[in-house]
């Protein structure tokens, strides 16, 4: 973030200029990696404009294609007439190469999901999701169409990173003069619960926590957000309403605390007590935001994001007990398949991880 405003200096008085700092750099493993080198486990995959390459194996002309949150596979749906499921590790090794009958290879609504235990899904007919296992056999398939007759926008899947909790939905849904959404968890072959319907906001971000205890609904309309928060059984814990326009929330790592943030303002609150314990506010885009409370830490990545490249790029720390801030500019290239995937992990004392990007950065702070 550029220019923290004079709001957040008058909210917590005056802060010392000298001591606070924040110094970035890439991880020693992608130093070499450019905007279209995507991390895996223990090797690198290269997205071009007709083909992909996964360690030394080449994919040409994939329909739609995942990697999965930790890298260890990378999934390909391939048209050769018939459509056909390619599960290949980090290395490019094939793991599995089944052909899918009954599924149209023209289909313009096709996508992939792809989870590090092996397991595939497979989006067709626009809310129609097929569960593969880890050798790519078909388990079972589940429609989350919600037959509106005002049409509805292709339906999301959001999941932690080994699938154990699989959310569903339908961030757009044609209700005559007005838009909504929904929310199903699925847990497996005809059993799910609807957590979440609104007819009046879209979605604009629905996250599953990395351990798929938790659940964050950000939906959205002209007149501001609500956020809802579940744990992995739809029971509702928290919910939130402002006139905000926010981008997006993250949860610290034992979910005491939420962040929310705008294009131009952090906010953090505490989850058992719901007061907020500190923001600030920014002239420049925020794309990811994060408390970290053992070090009373916020950190926020700015930058203006454009398909999956993220230019001028900009680290601000925060530290919410001594009142002091500090930012860098980050002097690398940038980009990110799914800004969703982003996470902050906690290396240790003001020691920080930034992963989901086209490398991870390692942060560390000084107040």
């Amino acid at each position: 973030m550029k220019y923290l405003s004079l709001l957040f200096l008058l909210m917590f008085g005056a802060v010392s200029i000298h001591a606070q700092s924040i110094t970035v750099s890439p991880h020693p493993q992608h130093t070499n990696n450019n905007q279209n080198s995507f991390p895996l486990h223990n090797s690198s995959l290269v997205v071009g404009p007709n083909s992909m390459q996964v360690g030394d194996t080449s994919i040409d002309h994939p329909r739609s294609w995942a990697k999965s949150y930790q890298g260890k596979k990378v999934s390909f749906l391939m048209n050769r007439g018939d459509l056909y499921l390619l599960n290949v590790d980090a290395s490019g090794e094939k793991i599995a190469e089944n052909i899918l009958e009954f599924f149209d290879p023209t289909d313009q609504t096709l996508n992939v999901y792809s989870f590090d235990d092996g397991r595939t899904i497979v989006r067709d007919n626009v809310a129609n999701f097929t569960f593969f296992d880890s050798a790519g056999n078909l388990l079972y398939s589940y429609s989350n169409s919600t037959q509106s007759s005002d049409g509805e926008r292709e339906s999301q899947l959001s999941a932690d990173s080994n699938g154990r909790t699989v959310v569903l939905y339908n961030p757009a849904i044609a209700f005559g003069s007005t838009t909504g959404s929904r929310a199903n968890i699925v847990y497996g072959e005809e059993n799910s619960r609807e957590i979440f319907r609104d007819s009046e906001r879209e979605i604009r971000q629905l996250i599953v926590s990395d351990d798929g205890s938790y659940i964050t609904i950000l939906a959205v309309n002209s007149d501001g957000s609500h956020l809802n928060l579940y744990d992995r059984f739809g029971n509702e814990l928290y919910q939130y309403q402002t006139g905000d326009d926010l981008l997006g929330v993250s949860l610290s790592s034992n979910a005491d605390y939420i962040t929310k943030y705008s294009s131009g303002r952090v906010q953090v609150f505490d989850l058992q007590t719901g007061e907020s314990i500190g923001n600030a506010s920014s002239r420049s885009t925020i794309f990811y935001a994060s408390y970290v409370p053992e070090d009373e830490t916020v950190l926020a990545l700015g930058g203006s994001l454009t398909g999956r490249n993220i230019s001028n790029p900009t680290v601000t720390a925060v530290h919410l007990g001594l009142r002091q801030i500090t930012r860098s500019d980050i002097n690398v290239q940038l980009s990110t398949i799914d800004r969703n995937m982003i996470r902050l992990i906690r290396q240790g004392e003001s020691n920080y991880r930034v992963v989901g990007l086209n490398r991870d950065l390692i942060l560390q702070t000084s107040f």
